[in-house]
């Protein structure tokens, strides 16, 4: 133990979390080309963003495809962290318009990257996990399940369409599009109208 000019202790950051926080340096460069240039990012440029070699990149991930794995999952936690906050909201509208929200802010942090994880072109890559990515249908489900219970979405709503057309419009590079020519919220609010006014009950707006 290294002791302070006082004869105090001084703890000193062990080894192991030098690692974990080296690791997430790494990462979060990982993320931003990736969500800036997509799968075309180089490890070159990666490292360099990091500010390290790049052999202590392969020291954490095993390859180029780990380490896209990597930032998969973490784009996955991120989601599905930020729609069960969403999916808590007593109103079911605002809980919808909040889940889209979410979403939303995924594009804004993972970028193109995103679009590439949910249309599921990362799993065409050597040594990536099979449907690593959440499945996210529960948390939307029960939503609407709630606003049809409580009258705030049409009684006769097929979840199982409106939770593909939800899909839909993120898979589809919608709201990239829009936000290219707006912002990721206002893109998130001109989904969240046009989607909730179509499940409406009637006299609901």
């Amino acid at each position: 133990m290294t002791m302070s000019s006082t004869g105090e202790p001084v703890h000193l950051p062990s080894a192991r979390s030098d690692a974990v926080a080296h690791r997430e340096i790494i990462l979060e460069a990982a993320r931003q080309l990736f969500a800036e240039k997509g799968l075309g990012a180089e490890m070159r440029e990666i490292a360099e963003h990091a500010g390290v070699g790049v052999g202590s990149i392969y020291r954490h991930f095993d390859s180029r495809e780990g380490l896209i794995g990597a930032v998969k999952e973490a784009a996955g936690e991120d989601l599905v962290q930020r729609l069960h906050v969403a999916a808590g909201e007593k109103d079911p509208k605002l809980a919808l318009r909040e889940m889209i929200h979410a979403s939303a802010g995924l594009f804004e942090r993972f970028g193109v990257l995103t679009e590439v994880m949910l249309r599921g072109r990362i799993n065409e890559l050597p040594n990536q996990k099979k449907g690593a990515f959440p499945d996210l249908t529960d948390p939307i489900a029960a939503v609407l399940q709630r606003g049809i219970e409580d009258g705030s979405f049409r009684s006769d709503l097929d979840v199982a369409v409106a939770i593909a057309a939800f899909a839909s419009i993120f898979q589809s590079g919608m709201l990239l599009a829009l936000a290219s020519r707006r912002t990721y919220s206002g893109a998130a609010d001109a989904v969240a109208d046009f989607f909730l006014a179509a499940i409406a009950a009637p006299g609901q707006s």
